[in-house]
């Protein structure tokens, strides 16, 4: 069976290897220029294999097949731009605050409500983005951790007010309190994805309105 990564013939001893999972993770952890390196692409014999085939590698016995093609990108690189398309996503969070508070200023209680649930939802999407790309770019970690840590007590008191029914009360909170942090929240993850792949560089800092 002949195996290519990133373009190139690789000689590895199959033996080892039980299934195409572990032959995948093993061109992963092949040195890629220094720098830790992801899996993004399958190709069995000119086939790309498609994400829900990426999930089960470990069925696919390496008994009959003919051509491994593997593409990896850098685990830097591929952090970058899950945090470009999670400021995106900041964006879209802070267009439904703006939304919601309308809402709740209105009178429309029942969809403001139903929209807070959205962007509670969002905002937990958006901790978990920002968690998982961390271990790849740790000079950016202690920036993101402390925009995050800034939200938390205003996120607490959002639980109150809706504890307490308080319409105008969670309006205000996201209108003064949370859209401007999670707007510099949205900055601050697209100038880490750009110093960081740019240079591999961690220099950005938060710059979230108080």
């Amino acid at each position: 069976m002949e195996v290519i990564v990133d373009g190139e013939r690789q000689t590895f001893d199959l033996s080892e290897c039980a299934n195409l999972a572990e032959l995948v993770a093993r061109a992963e952890r092949t040195d890629a220029d220094g720098d830790p390196s992801v899996v993004v692409g399958v190709e069995i014999d000119g086939e790309r294999l498609s994400s829900d085939a990426l999930g089960e590698l470990e069925t696919v016995g390496l008994e009959g097949l003919g051509r491994v093609s593997i593409e990896r990108r850098s685990a830097r690189s591929v952090a970058c731009s899950v945090l470009t398309q999670a400021s995106d996503y900041a964006e879209r969070v802070v267009a439904a605050i703006d939304q919601t508070v309308a809402h709740f200023r209105g009178g429309r209680t029942d969809r403001g409500n139903a929209l807070l649930a959205d962007v509670s939802d969002s905002l937990s999407v958006l901790t978990g983005i920002t968690s998982s790309v961390a271990m790849a770019l740790p000079g950016a970690a202690a920036a993101l951790e402390e925009v995050q840590e800034d939200l938390f007590p205003w996120l607490e008191a959002m639980v109150e007010a809706q504890t307490e029914q308080d319409p105008l009360g969670i309006a205000d909170l996201l209108e003064y309190e949370l859209r401007d942090r999670i707007a510099g929240w949205g900055d601050l993850l697209q100038r880490c994805a750009r110093s960081s792949d740019e240079l591999g560089a961690p220099s950005c800092g938060p710059e979230v309105s108080n």
